[in-house]
């Protein structure tokens, strides 16, 4: 019987290829990137209930920053497309031209929001915000024009970083940019500076420091001297020009729009709940605090991208599993134990009234790292197969559900915060189990 390339690929993988121990030495750094990366968020939050109007500030800043990943979102998957992309030159080449474009569209549509009758229109109308609050988003909201360019940037050099191997030098960047946020943040405090203003330097700051890093790293290791003479044996498949790397990157984008885009209509039916002011607060806060731990597992994805041609099943089952448990420990301490209330308390400015909101927020979202690493693990092998239009299709079903969820839930009367968290782990479940439909369908094909 004849087998196809694919059922050679497979038959090849064997318990004598990568370790467990190499895939989390692979991992490690690159988890601490991100992990450094998302404790920016809960950081913040500790430093803005410090100063004037913390709640309205969290708000505020809630806000804005889930406009800024919304328009970042396009992009977000470069990071995934740079490392399945790095190896051949061509690609390479065109992935780059299609950063930069897709990069300064979605500044330029970011600063045309700037102009302040489309600002209040968006704040006042869309997500329904109090004038109040759509004023101490403005200053944040004018210094954030530049974040999908910039992280579009920064995340194209990572990738090529992590297809050559270099996994250190992602998490030493991501070291110095959790050095500003601490450096950044300590001082405003001190000096008692405007929590929005603080808020958006300290974000500009960050992304800026680790996507010049980045590329210094890349410049000073020679990536493409590491990479060029790598051949992947997909080679011949890959796009090689810009309007093919557009075509095999239009299903990653517009799952990346679905995601964020859940995610800013979810937080204007917050906005809309009976305890909407409170809820717009905790649940910005709650959902960054959960998702700088559960993030840490995201770069399963990229391991396997990058590994599964070398490793055994059973070897990147335990390594998925290992990683999504050891994760999920962290907030089931946080939420359900005393001492982990404790350190709740501390993290909101031992406000009361915001901890006592949060806390069944984090008890609801404890076990999102664990659905987090499965979620990415199959949609790792989904992008390693370029499956990517199942990966469009589970976000969609997810996003519908999540909204659904949340949405009935706000309406007959619940807490905004909880409502919404009841709507995440809702639509990541229904992701995980399309994307595990998707992985049955490719593997039986």
């Amino acid at each position: 019987m004849n087998t196809s390339p694919q059922q050679e690929q497979e038959g090849n993988k064997t318990a004598s290829g990568r370790s467990l121990l190499t895939l989390l030495t692979q991992f490690i750094p690159l988890s601490l990137s991100d992990v450094a990366m998302t404790l920016g968020d809960p950081l913040q939050t500790a430093a803005l209930s410090r100063l004037a109007f913390p709640q309205e500030t969290l708000a505020a800043i809630g806000v804005v920053k889930a406009v800024a990943v919304f328009l970042e979102s396009p992009i977000i998957m470069i990071l995934h497309a740079s490392t399945a992309l790095g190896s051949y030159a061509a690609s390479r080449r065109a992935l780059w031209q299609f950063t930069v474009i897709a990069g300064l569209c979605l500044s330029s549509i970011f600063l045309i929001l700037t102009w302040k009758p489309l600002y209040n229109w968006l704040l006042l109308d869309v997500f329904g915000v109090s004038p109040f609050i759509a004023t101490r988003g403005r200053i944040p909201f004018l210094l954030m024009f530049l974040w999908p360019f910039v992280i579009a940037w920064r995340r194209f050099f990572q990738g090529l970083l992590i297809r050559a191997g270099k996994s250190a030098p992602v998490g030493w960047a991501s070291v110095a940019r959790f050095t500003w946020v601490i450096v950044a943040l300590t001082v405003g405090v001190s000096l008692r500076y405007d929590g929005a203003l603080l808020a958006g330097v300290t974000m500009m700051g960050a992304i800026l420091i680790e996507a010049v890093l980045v590329t210094w790293f890349c410049s000073r290791l020679n990536i493409t001297s590491i990479l060029d003479p790598h051949i992947h044996y997909k080679t011949g498949k890959l796009p090689k020009t810009f309007r093919g790397v557009t075509s095999y990157y239009l299903p990653l984008a517009s799952t990346m729009l679905l995601v964020w885009g859940a995610r800013a209509t979810l937080l204007s039916l917050v906005a809309r709940s009976f305890d909407g002011s409170l809820a717009l607060a905790v649940w910005p806060a709650a959902w960054g605090l959960i998702l700088s731990i559960a993030n840490g597992t995201r770069m399963v994805q990229q391991v396997v991208i990058s590994s599964y041609e070398e490793t055994s099943n059973q070897t990147l089952i335990s390594f998925v599993v290992l990683v999504g448990l050891g994760f999920t420990s962290i907030p089931f301490f946080l939420g359900f134990t005393d001492i982990g209330f404790s350190f709740m308390r501390q993290f909101f400015g031992d406000n009361p009234t915001l901890v006592e909101a949060a806390r069944p927020v984090v008890q609801i979202l404890s076990g999102l790292p664990f659905l987090l690493a499965l979620q990415n693990s199959f949609q790792g092998l989904l992008i390693h197969w370029a499956k990517n239009w199942f990966i469009n299709l589970s976000t969609m079903v997810a996003a519908g559900f999540t909204l659904i969820v949340s949405g009935s839930l706000i309406f007959t009367g619940h807490s905004g915060a909880t409502s919404a968290a009841y709507g995440m782990i809702a639509g990541i479940v229904v992701e995980i189990l399309v994307l595990l439909f998707a992985l049955q369908h490719k593997l039986s094909s």
